[in-house]
């Protein structure tokens, strides 16, 4: 059977939230030991000679979950897979620097930025290859057919028949498989909702930050905070220059590397202070374009110098960029919100509510000539509420 090239292949619709906990199991496993180990004092396992590296473990790890994939088709043991499998990597990936050096050192200083650089490669291939395409028809069966999988036979809990109802309406149309699956999901007795602590709790979280992003004051709070932390990442910089300047000391490449990628973000970063008075919108993407200069190229320059000194710093960074993705998507949703009432309204008069009757031109003068209609200044841009109702700016 030919084998169809790799965009022709299926794509897991779980695959986002797969890779994630794959990613947040590795970061954690890598930083609870190397945190297990600053406090233990570096213990060895093993004696006369021989050490157990956790290299070993994490291999193990890996190969466990491997078997997991290999012997069960339920989905729920993807998920704890790709969790044991992201613990396995970062326990392996912990020790690297023992197989870049000839003394196999632990201890080696670039091993932090190279791990870090690691992760960052690992998830922008990772999104290149899931891509943010919706699914095709033929992917959407499949996917449907595949969660289908765990509820055989069973009674199935309200969200999950949300699911599969909404994968199956954009299958393939006119596809008999797609109409006897969903007469099989609608047959299925239902089951009670129930959502385990790990999954309920990210939910839990995304709300309360939903309902304090709606805040009147959320932007502004969020704008000045980027703001003020730009500055000090600037005064950081300078305060450097000058200490090596009045030192004697010399710029090394890594030191070099810091402080001009960071005036590169904090240049981003004005420059969307600049377009803040146009359109919110065009000056929180400005903003992430700056924070993600510190995520993706400053940070690991800090890493190097620093060690995980320097997680403080991506911690920061992480949440204003987490905060700006909430804030744009915010004024997305306004401004779609915007354009769909003045859709609905097409003969409302400027001010009037909307809904409201379109109100008769006024009678003229006997005698007087014709008014020439008005015409819009070409590309004029709708006037929508901020997002948290506030009125500050303009989109």
């Amino acid at each position: 059977m030919p084998r169809s090239p790799l965009r022709h292949r299926l794509r897991n619709a779980d695959a986002p939230a797969l890779l994630e906990s794959f990613f947040v199991a590795a970061v954690v496993s890598f930083l609870g030991i190397r945190a297990f180990l600053a406090a233990t004092g570096y213990p060895r396992v093993g004696g006369g000679g021989l050490h157990v590296a956790h290299m070993l473990w994490g291999g193990l790890l890996m190969l466990a979950a491997l078997g997991m994939l290999l012997a069960w088709l339920d989905r729920p043991v993807q998920h704890g897979a790709a969790v044991v499998a992201g613990l396995g990597f970062g326990t392996f990936i912990d020790e690297i620097g023992k197989f870049l050096t000839a003394d196999n050192n632990y201890f080696y200083r670039p091993a932090v930025a190279i791990i870090y650089v690691l992760f960052v490669v690992l998830f922008l291939v990772s999104r290149a290859i899931v891509g943010q395409r919706q699914l095709t028809p033929r992917e959407s069966l499949a996917n449907a057919l595949d969660l289908l999988e765990g509820h055989l036979e069973q009674p199935i809990e309200p969200s999950d028949r949300a699911r599969l109802r909404a994968l199956l309406r954009r299958a393939p149309a006119g596809s008999a498989l797609a109409r006897d699956v969903r007469r099989y999901v609608d047959a299925l007795p239902a089951a009670a909702e129930h959502d385990a602590w790990y999954e309920a709790l990210p939910a839990r979280l995304v709300a309360a930050y939903r309902r304090l992003a709606a805040g009147a004051w959320f932007d502004r709070v969020l704008v000045a905070a980027v703001v003020v932390y730009t500055i000090a990442a600037v005064a950081g910089v300078l305060t450097l220059a000058l200490t090596i300047g009045g030192t004697n000391q010399a710029w090394t490449v890594s030191r070099a590397g810091e402080a001009l990628s960071t005036l590169a973000g904090a240049a981003l970063v004005a420059r969307g202070v600049v377009a803040l008075p146009g359109s919110r919108a065009s000056a929180y993407r400005w903003f992430l374009r700056g924070l993600l200069t510190w995520i993706l190229v400053t940070q690991v320059f800090v890493f190097y110098g620093s060690q995980l000194a320097g997680l403080g710093g991506l911690a920061v960074d992480l949440v204003a960029y987490v905060s700006l993705r909430f804030a744009l998507a915010g004024e997305h949703e306004a401004l779609r919100d915007a354009e769909e009432i003045d859709e609905a309204a097409p003969g409302t008069a400027p001010g009037a509510a909307p809904g409201a009757a379109p109100q008769p031109p006024p009678e003229a003068a006997p005698g007087a000539a014709p008014e020439a209609p008005s015409e819009a200044a070409p590309g004029a841009a709708h006037e929508a509420a901020p997002h948290g109702g506030g009125s500050w700016a303009r989109r």
